[in-house]
């Protein structure tokens, strides 16, 4: 046998050490560099087991040949435990193919577990007197005995049947941590992915004024954000619009401006005599409240309009009330502030004046807006204690907020009001399921309740997304389930079970809030995304939000079909169910992909193509309905109250789609981002190139744009104007290439802007511009114009499209400071509008 070398450890026969103390000495195995065989191929010297050089000290070499039997080298197990118990052949992966196949837990032994070397001999007797086996170092390890111990053994040293090690879920947790690390290690980080190429222009913007002491923030969707995305027309507005041959039209747009806006704000100014009044606030309310037969149409219009996706009164319960206060047996305070608002809120819709006439008595067929609101504030200021807290002062509350929207108050003032709501709902354990409290809370109120919750929270989200700011809520700090599809007749204070809910396709008074609540977790999550958008780094979180959304708005078809057998009122019944789940849907969706697919130069298709599409069905919402139907003109005014910016954002949307369908149809096709594809062909798509694959043509989109704005120039009114200025001078310049036809163009809309708003507001023409010392020349009708390439022969076109003479006359000094003095712009276009003159500036 050979000596042993220095480097092994010492002999364990060495006089005065015990057995048991040489077997506790750490033995000095192979290094990790070593190997089994040298150089040459020999075999090298081994260390002796402690155990067997005990065992051969002390006993004298015997001629047995039993005795002289060799004891065979233990080796590193290198196959799993379940390979090894099976004697399979492992290929030694984690896990290995033979674990997989026969679906096993495929683990290893242990670096230091006496299961991970294989036995001295399968003929050695196993006894006590055993060679113990020697510890070895990692398979395949190398360099130092730090990098060995980086290597840790693929499970725990717990083998099967063995009690006291790991437990199956510690051993799974255990190869899960691994598995992130080494996917970590290999994977690029976070921080080393480029985010998306969005330019900020395009995304937000912030006005500055007085030193920074005055700031406001616009988002994605205001007009002047969305100017951004046309250089050509911001130029228009910062040079052109001061030169000598635009500045009498534009003396004359900002003088009508200033007259409709100064009407506007005169009609919002809230009636002195009821709001200064010392009188009681009751009194007052029903002072100004019209006589029943006004009241019952009012109230019918509002169940009709805002009573559909925002449930917040139960209506048994509310037309009792309303039955008693008329015969005058109704006691309490807290149903006439909700009544008049109620009727504020019907009064935009059914009323003549809109709900902006000063006027009172019997013969007024609405209430005077600002004033009902007013007189509710000062009721509900005079609450205390823990009336603040009562389900009747949070509805009334929300009836107010619906009376301020109507008037078209600044968004971000709703937003604020809002947040302040919902809080309130939220210390009322609103957000909270009232399943939770049971029996506290009965049947009847607990329905109640989460009908409120998903109002406040629909209502949320939709200021939330008009002002491009974080909902007050996020998906999570809620558990309220969303409310039944139930008729309110089902529901009664006295009832001790909830019916089961009805099939969503079922028709009910709450099926709309109901199909509502279902998807407001996903439009939250939008949202949240479009406040974090600098950060997105792909596209997957944004095309997964958005096939959700787009997969939502196809299933609104199937709930309210259209079916040309109803009779006109229930088909316009049927339009209004669809139209306001569909914008509820739409809006997100839009705000979704807008960044992308007008700011991204590399957007999916995906993206351009439901952009433009959902921005299309926005526009054509009316073109459902029978222009001779009796009350197609109240449709087309709620239509135009309630999705005034959704237009504007269309609009400016589809104009960017036109500059990019022309170009591409002029020149090389090369980019297709620039144009969605269109989901059914048209007729006017023959002029556009056969290469390119199916689109809505320059045509058509023009022809949607020029629809949108006649029906924005109808209905002006307060700050309009300005933004059809901008919408007006966009669309021209996008129609054409060439620079003097660009200018001719956007003369001829402005001064089409011009002559419809004046018709619109019946403008005395005296009070926009003076009398003209000499007639100007008329202008030659443009027949290269796209528009009226498209029309029928011998048709007239509309007269919005025709040049009508404009103003000439030379502005006085005083005029001279209110047009468009866009002196020191700054070159990044981001502020522009706020260089406009005081007047443009809202």
């Amino acid at each position: 046998m050979a000596t042993p070398s220095a480097n092994h450890a010492p002999d364990v026969s060495t006089p005065g050490l015990a057995p048991h103390a040489a077997a506790a000495v750490a033995p000095m195995g192979l290094s990790p560099n070593s190997s089994a065989y040298d150089a040459q191929g020999l075999p090298m010297h081994s260390p002796v087991p402690h155990s067997a050089a005990h065992a051969t000290a002390s006993t004298p070499t015997s001629t047995n040949p039993s005795a002289a039997r060799s004891v065979k080298r233990p080796r590193p197990v290198k196959s799993c435990t379940e390979c090894r118990k099976r004697k399979l052949k492992c290929d030694r992966n984690l896990p290995c193919a033979q674990c997989q196949k026969s679906h096993r837990n495929c683990r290893y032994s242990a670096e230091h577990d006496s299961s991970a070397l294989s036995d001295a001999s399968d003929a050695e007797p196993s006894d006590a007197q055993r060679p113990a086996k020697r510890n070895c170092a990692p398979v395949g390890g190398q360099g130092n005995n730090a990098g060995s111990a980086n290597l840790g053994p693929p499970f725990s040293s717990a083998r099967n049947g063995d009690i006291n090690g790991a437990s199956p879920l510690q051993e799974l947790a255990s190869r899960v941590d691994r598995l992130e690390n080494h996917v970590l290690i290999k994977s690029p980080s976070a921080a080393e992915m480029p985010r998306l190429p969005l330019s900020p222009a395009t995304i937000r913007g912030l006005t500055v004024k007085h030193g920074a002491l005055q700031t406001r923030f616009f988002g994605q969707s205001s007009v002047r954000v969305l100017m951004n995305l046309f250089d050509e027309a911001k130029e228009f507005l910062a040079t052109h619009a001061d030169s000598a041959e635009f500045r009498d039209l534009m003396s004359a747009l900002s003088r009508l401006h200033k007259l409709i806006l100064d009407s506007y704000k005169e009609s919002l100014t809230p009636m002195t005599v009821y709001v200064e009044s010392t009188t009681p606030v009751r009194g007052r309310m029903q002072h100004v409240l019209p006589k029943r037969e006004v009241c019952d149409k009012l109230l019918g219009s509002y169940i009709h309009t805002t009573e559909t996706i925002y449930r917040i009164i139960h209506m048994p319960t509310f037309m009792a009330q309303y039955e008693m206060y008329w015969d005058g047996k109704l006691q309490g305070d807290t149903f006439l502030p909700q009544l008049l608002a109620i009727c504020a809120t019907g009064s935009r819709f059914e009323a003549k004046s809109k709900g902006l006439r000063k006027s009172i008595g019997t013969e007024f067929d609405g209430v005077h807006i600002p004033t009902a609101c007013e007189l509710v504030k000062s009721w509900l200021h005079s609450l205390k204690g823990k009336q603040l807290i009562d389900f009747t002062t949070l509805q009334t509350e929300m009836l107010l907020l619906q009376a301020m929207r109507m008037t078209a108050a600044r968004p971000q003032v709703l937003w604020t009001q809002l947040g302040a709501i919902l809080r309130m709902a939220m210390t009322m354990g609103m957000h909270r399921d009232p399943s939770e409290f049971e029996p506290q809370i009965p049947v009847f109120s607990a329905e109640m309740r989460r009908r409120m919750w998903f109002s406040i929270l629909e209502l949320d989200l939709h200021v939330s997304l008009v002002c491009s700011l974080p909902c007050s809520i996020r998906e999570g700090d809620f558990t309220c389930k969303p409310p039944s599809n139930l008729d309110d007749k089902e529901l009664f204070p006295e009832m001790v079970e909830l019916p089961p809910s009805r099939p969503i396709d079922h028709g009910t008074d709450n099926q709309i809030q109901c199909y509502a609540a279902m998807t407001v977790g996903i439009r939250l999550k939008v949202v949240h995304m479009l406040n974090r958008i600098d950060s997105i780094r792909d596209y997957n979180e944004v095309l997964e939000l958005g096939a959700k959304l787009e997969l939502i708005s196809e299933d609104i078809g199937y709930l309210f079909p259209r079916n040309n057998s109803l009779s006109d009122s229930e088909q316009s019944k049927m339009w209004r169910c669809r139209v306001v789940l569909d914008m509820h849907i739409r809006r997100p969706l839009l705000a979704l992909y807008r960044p992308f697919a007008l700011g991204s130069v590399d957007a999916p298709a995906q993206i351009t193509r439901a952009y433009l599409t959902s921005s299309m069905v926005i526009l054509q919402y009316l073109d459902e309905l029978d222009p001779m139907l009796a009350h197609y003109q109240s449709v087309s005014d709620m239509y135009h109250l309630v999705l005034k910016r959704d237009m504007l954002q269309a609009s400016l949307s589809l104009c960017y789609y036109i500059r990019a369908g022309l170009q591409s149809n002029a020149g090389p096709y090369s980019n297709l981002k620039l144009a969605a594809l269109s989901p059914e062909p048209f007729d006017d798509a023959r002029s556009y190139r056969a290469e390119t694959p199916a689109l809505w043509s320059p045509v058509r989109l023009i022809k949607t744009v020029d629809k949108s704005m006649d029906l924005l120039m109808r209905n002006v009114g307060g700050g309009d104007v300005k933004d059809i200025v901008a919408l007006s001078v966009v669309l021209a310049s996008v129609q054409t290439t060439a620079h003097e036809q660009k200018l001719h163009e956007i003369r001829r809309m402005l001064t089409v802007v011009l002559e419809t708003c004046m018709r619109a507001t019946n403008t005395n023409p005296e009070l926009v511009h003076p009398p003209l010392p000499h007639p100007p020349p008329p202008l030659s009708i443009n027949n290269n114009h796209p528009y009226l390439q498209a029309q029928v022969p011998g048709q007239q076109p509309p007269h919005y499209m025709l040049h009508p003479n404009p103003m000439a006359a030379a502005p006085t000094q005083d005029e001279e400071t209110m047009i468009w003095d866009l002196e020191g712009l700054d070159p990044s276009w981001n502020l522009y509008w706020d260089q406009i003159m005081p007047l443009w500036s809202s």
